[in-house]
């Protein structure tokens, strides 16, 4: 249904309007009365009509210079004036301000419903021409972008289509995002098409919503059952600590997308590249780490470094792991995040590693390190126990003595004393 909003000081005509005509005849509803235009500007903002029939002539704010404000902020929304007073310049005006008719507010109902209906009809090909353009549009980017993810052989055709579909890309570092849906292989069945591409189409709007300022994708396209995102980043080929940050966004994205769409969903991110031509490596390590779900044993998000890992022995991932940590541990902000990103898989991944090989998370496993560093600190060294702390990553002194005593069953100050008398 088309939404009318009805504009006029004076009462019984407003009234008239909405009871005496059929409007469901022509596919109108009546979503609101307005006794003003600073009412109706109120009404719009809240109600979105696409319709706005108003008298001319009103106080505070009259029809002409409503049909300006809707001009400027509120361009879809068609307007039909309706006014008491068969005057030229009252004419003239209504065209200059594009309104979609001039009407005689005293004519029969039929002929104000007609100039409505006009009105809603012209709106409605307007809607289907600018949706039938944007779809072209997006078939044409998507269409671009697959050419860029299977491998584009002209760097410079590709800027060029770039810059004909107005999308900025300063040459630097390019990485890929494939955002896979758990159950993807049920919406790539024949007979599923609507679904599936609903679904993308919802996948590709909350993306587009969830855009950080850090990392703008040059687009999110739907290729191949999947949507994907490429990232244009500035910088090199190494990790500048922007590869954590990304890890973070992407695990918001993974969340958002299942909250709203009460569906698994895997996010595979491909390593760096410099150059249009390699974004297909970036793609097809993202497309890879997309597939991860049954090794980890659970959706999230994976890094292209995992493929490897997952083929090869974990042993010495885990030493790097543990290297890192020993040399961080004093790091107070030190989290699994950042321990994933040095060594380029994902936290999930990561903290999988730990519970299978290690028997315990990531955080307990911290936590030892940090009181075994601290007992001998304490047994080898005259620091203060707020120094010990300190120098164990606690900038609170009060909680690592909680954490000590819990850990070993006396207080700093009470270890050190039966260590001194050993």
């Amino acid at each position: 249904m088309i939404k009318l909003l009805i504009v006029d000081d004076d009462m019984w005509i407003r009234e008239g309007l909405r009871r005496n005509i059929r409007w469901e005849q022509a596919g109108i509803e009546v979503a609101g009365t307005a006794a003003d235009g600073e009412e109706a500007l109120e009404l719009i903002k809240e109600l979105h009509p696409d319709l706005v029939l108003t008298d001319i002539q009103m106080p505070f704010l009259d029809g002409l210079q409503l049909a300006e404000r809707i001009n400027e902020e509120y361009a879809g929304t068609k307007v039909v004036f309706l006014t008491g007073y068969d005057d030229f310049s009252y004419a003239k005006q209504a065209l200059r301000l594009q309104a979609s008719d001039y009407i005689l507010k005293y004519e029969d109902n039929e002929v104000i419903l007609n100039a409505a209906a006009a009105a809603a009809s012209a709106l409605l090909a307007e809607k289907r021409e600018a949706d039938k353009s944007r779809k072209s549009q997006t078939l044409i980017q998507n269409k671009f972008f697959a050419e860029l993810l299977e491998g584009c052989a002209n760097p410079e055709w590709a800027r060029r289509e770039m810059n004909h579909l107005g999308i900025a890309a300063p040459e630097a570092c390019y990485q890929v995002a494939v955002i896979q849906p758990e159950d993807n292989r049920r919406f790539a069945r024949p007979g599923a098409g609507d679904n599936a591409e609903l679904l993308l189409f919802s996948i590709h709007n909350i993306c587009s919503e969830l855009q950080s300022e850090e990392f703008p994708y040059r687009y999110p396209a739907v290729y191949n059952n999947r949507v994907n995102l490429l990232f244009n980043l500035p910088g090199s080929e190494e990790d500048d600590g922007a590869g954590e940050r990304l890890m973070v966004h992407l695990e918001e994205i993974r969340r958002t997308l299942e909250e709203c769409l009460k569906l698994e969903v895997s996010i595979g991110l491909g390593g760096r590249r410099i150059g249009i031509e390699h974004i297909s490596a970036s793609y097809g390590e993202a497309l890879g780490a997309a597939q991860l779900k049954p090794i980890i044993g659970r959706a999230g998000v994976f890094v292209s470094g995992e493929i490897r890992h997952s083929q090869n022995s974990h042993h010495s991932l885990l030493k790097e792991m543990e290297q890192y940590i020993r040399q961080h541990f004093h790091e107070e902000e030190l989290n699994l995040t950042a321990i994933a990103a040095h060594v380029h898989i994902s936290p999930a991944y990561a903290s999988t590693l730990f519970k299978k090989y290690k028997g315990m998370n990531f955080s307990e496993y911290l936590v030892q390190l940090r009181m075994d560093k601290a007992a001998e600190l304490l047994s080898a060294t005259d620091c203060k126990s707020y120094e010990v702390s300190e120098q164990v990553g606690y900038r609170n002194p009060q909680y690592f003595s909680v954490l000590f005593k819990k850990y070993f069953g006396k207080s700093p100050s009470e270890y050190r004393k039966d260590r001194q008398q050993c």
